[in-house]
């Protein structure tokens, strides 16, 4: 038994714990955390009466060594005082509860008209936004900005996620910034983020998806206005395409190879095969840090290249490419390295 309590013990113990919950770092995490804390000593306290009541109902009516065995104890049919008062204060302790509980409720499914709107996609196994024309936030082009992995915010300010799933149920969860919310296929739900401050947020999804559900990786990052008025205006440059070189075969080999048959590039590679699976757009893609779910660093040459050597190193993946040379590799990386 204590063995199993160190175990747990040591469990909760870390130094460096990017997902925890108990950690809030905007104001929707604050306010579930604090609803969370009080809740707990309320269940622990209970805990503690109706164990401590067992316990010594236990010990003062255990069998003893000198009973015989023949004379029972006094049975009784009930106490309906008791019985009445077991039932009440259960129905009070919930009740309190949910007094604290409900605004909670309300405050975390509020749809702020003034709040930045991003449109979240869930798919086996990674996670797309799209940001709406928000002049007030300086996304002015038409499209707007679409965008993978890394959900981009202006630190102090509300965004409002409405999020989608395109195949199965997946939960978008980022600890630090707010609880869980299941995303359902078929239907449209909304939730709410705000970082305190600027940073990087770690998530996932919480919703068992399949195969690669825990390689579903997502990340936050917060920016301060110059960092986001910076991010805003690098997404919406449009690439350049390039002529000449190994990006310029690169760019080539990304249609020859079919690569265009399921990414989309502005500007240049834009329709997609009818029947492609979900995949990211790659307008910006060494805007990012992570790719493929945000599991590989995108920063690491070496983790691209295994990546367009095997897709299937990621369990689950739904892209599919060809055999391809170690320069066609090169000449790939080239390319992709050019869309910032």
């Amino acid at each position: 038994m204590l063995a199993l309590v160190m175990a747990l013990v040591v469990t909760g113990c870390a130094s460096d714990a990017p997902q925890s919950a108990l950690d809030p770092a905007g104001p929707f995490a604050r306010s579930l955390h604090n609803l969370f804390i009080p809740v707990v000593w309320v269940a622990t306290a209970v805990f503690v009466v109706v164990e401590g009541v067992i316990v010594y109902a236990v010990i003062k009516w255990r069998r003893r060594a000198d009973d015989d065995g023949e004379v029972l104890p006094a049975q009784m049919h009930g106490n309906t005082k008791l019985e009445i008062g077991w039932t009440i204060l259960p129905a009070l302790v919930l009740g309190l509860v949910a007094i604290f509980t409900i605004p909670v409720i309300f405050e975390l499914n509020a749809k702020p008209a003034d709040a930045l709107q991003v449109s979240v996609a869930g798919q086996k196994y990674w996670w797309g936004y799209t940001y709406g024309t928000q002049p007030q936030f300086g996304i002015t082009q038409a499209n707007g900005i679409v965008t993978a992995n890394e959900l981009h915010i202006p630190a102090g300010q509300t965004v409002n996620l409405t999020l989608t799933s395109t195949d199965v149920i997946h939960s978008f969860w980022a600890p630090r910034l707010n609880g869980k919310r299941d995303v359902v296929p078929g239907r449209s739900h909304n939730w709410l983020l705000e970082a305190d401050q600027p940073g990087v947020y770690a998530g996932q999804c919480a919703e068992f998806c399949g195969t690669s559900h825990a390689n579903m990786l997502l990340k936050v990052v917060a920016h301060d206005p110059v960092g986001w008025t910076d991010w805003v205006e690098q997404m919406q440059r449009e690439p350049l395409e390039p002529v000449s070189g190994a990006a310029a075969r690169g760019f080539a080999l990304f249609a020859q190879k079919g690569c265009s048959g399921c990414h989309q590039v502005d500007g240049s590679y834009e329709m997609v095969a009818p029947d492609s699976p979900s995949a990211p757009n790659l307008t910006h893609l060494f805007s990012r840090d992570c790719f493929a779910g945000c599991i590989y660093d995108l920063n690491d040459r070496n983790e691209m290249e295994a990546w367009l050597r095997n897709p299937q190193r990621k369990a689950g993946s739904l892209m599919v490419v060809g055999a391809l040379t170690e320069d066609e590799i090169d000449d790939l990386y080239a390319y992709l390295e050019t869309l910032e």
